[in-house]
């Protein structure tokens, strides 16, 4: 190995090795630094998202209240005793009479008492409610007499019950078509049942049992 003699020229020569293999050495570090910082900056910088579709199957169904017993205790009239007026009938030596009489058509209406034939409808407001889910939105209500439940009795007296019907304040018939609100209470439907009692046969005061009707609501 021949070695150059260390004259100025030489050691000049020799500075400018150094320094160019310094240099490079120092480039290669930085770009090593550099490119480890960019791959773990920007791998912290990505995000993924998604969206999930959410599906909620709702049953059909209804909850139907009512009232198992009803008590219809009817008011008392007031006594009255009714004038009909004056009457001038002739009387034989025989004792007996002739002139006016009174008859069904000539008596007087008693207060707040009188029948249409001897019927009356009964209105029972809000006596039930449903609530629930149906594929429309509503259901169907319906009230039936039930055989033999038709007539209240007390012994030879009897009340007959006929044309039931259901109401919710828009519709009144032995079968509606009603809203359903939901399930919450809050949201029930509400409704009546009217009657007709007929008191022909009637001829005793007290209880008189028997009477029932049935009613049902369906989801549609």
């Amino acid at each position: 190995m021949n070695l150059l003699p260390l004259t100025p020229k030489t050691i000049i020569m020799m500075l400018k090795r150094i320094t160019s293999i310094a240099l490079s050495v120092l480039f290669a570090v930085s770009f090593t630094v550099t490119s480890f910082a960019n791959i773990e900056g920007g791998g912290g910088k990505e995000s993924s998202s998604g969206t999930a579709k959410v599906t909620a199957n709702v049953p059909q169904f209804i909850v139907l209240h009512y009232y198992s017993n009803l008590t219809l205790n009817f008011e008392t009239p007031t006594s009255e005793a009714l004038a009909e007026g004056d009457n001038t009938m002739s009387v034989s030596w025989e004792g007996k009479t002739a002139g006016d009489e009174l008859t069904t058509a000539s008596l007087m209406d008693a207060k707040n008492l009188e029948l249409d034939g001897g019927t009356t409808t009964v209105t029972m407001p809000n006596v039930w409610a449903v609530r629930g889910f149906s594929r429309s939105g509503t259901a169907r209500v319906s009230v039936t007499i039930p055989s033999g439940g038709d007539v209240l009795k007390l012994d030879e007296s009897e009340i007959s019950m006929s044309n039931v019907k259901v109401n919710d304040g828009k519709s009144s018939d032995a079968t509606i078509i009603t809203n359903l609100g939901g399930i919450a209470k809050s949201s029930a439907t509400f409704g009546g049942i009217e009657l007709d009692l007929d008191f022909t046969n009637t001829k005793r005061s007290g209880s008189h049992i028997g009477g029932q009707y049935t009613i049902t609501a369906s989801a549609i």
